[in-house]
């Protein structure tokens, strides 16, 4: 088990912080944390860890002094909401980084959890939930301080955004406040205002997108638009698809996610 620490940077009073020097995998271990009843508002993060394991098991490369980050919440929202959440967390951590950067780099989304600057994709979040005992963990992972090889598509922040001084711990000050802002936006006025944060640094419709939805189908069509749920409308075959942000994460499928 990784050792915590309690020194770390400045972050809104309302996280619960806890500092892993290192870790095999940081989503793991917020699991851990939530199973055994972590409050909402629980921060794990570290900047190194050994073993990435992402959205549907997947395992990747994970590059040191970068800032792998989970955030426990316990909804008091309808469950059928909680896909949203990815999109609140992109946009927030898309402010973070557009405040660190320098000017006029370019920072893009792709939906519904990656993080792309100066053309390489440099972040991706996503979910992980159990209704039954009532948790949800935003989880995250940026390549600040190196880039990762096996990624033919990858960068890291430093680079891309042109400041040698940007460091995991800066990155999460940013990221704290924003995603508390962005929350609160989505809790006071709906998911409108996070779908134009997030339509004015995406893909135009008409776009070429490739997408694997759970381990054994590959879609690939052409964006048409999000919906107002925040759903991808997808042109396939002639015929328009509905892709719920839930079943991208492999998450529970509710009634109405997609056609």
């Amino acid at each position: 088990m990784a050792s915590i620490e309690t020194k770390g940077p400045e972050l809104p009073s309302v996280y619960e912080p806890v500092h892993l020097e290192t870790a095999d995998n940081l989503a793991e271990a917020a699991l851990t944390l939530a199973q055994s009843g972590a409050p909402e508002g629980t921060l794990v993060w570290t900047t190194n860890q050994t073993i990435g394991v992402g959205r549907l098991g997947q395992e990747w490369e994970s590059p040191p002094d970068a800032l792998y980050a989970a955030v426990i919440l316990r909804p008091d929202f309808d469950w059928a909401e909680t896909g949203q959440i990815s999109l609140v967390g992109l946009v927030a951590l898309g402010s973070a980084v557009a405040a660190l950067v320098e000017p006029m780099t370019e920072l893009r989304y792709r939906w519904p959890n990656d993080l792309l600057v100066g053309g390489t994709k440099i972040a991706g979040l996503w979910l992980r939930e159990d209704r039954k005992a009532g948790w949800l963990t935003l989880v995250l992972a940026c390549n600040v301080g190196k880039r990762p090889s096996a990624i033919f598509d990858g960068g890291c922040l430093r680079e891309e955004g042109g400041n040698p001084a940007i460091g995991p711990a800066e990155l999460l000050e940013q990221f704290t406040r924003q995603f508390l802002w962005w929350l609160n936006v989505w809790a006071d006025e709906g998911i409108e205002p996070i779908l134009r944060e997030f339509s004015s640094r995406s893909d135009p419709p008409g776009t070429p997108i490739a997408l694997v939805i759970e381990k054994d189908e590959k879609l690939a069509g052409s964006l048409a638009e999000l919906d107002s749920l925040g759903r991808l409308q997808l042109d396939l075959d002639g015929k328009r698809r509905t892709i719920s942000i839930r079943r991208f994460f492999g998450l529970p499928r509710l009634d109405g996610d997609e056609s």
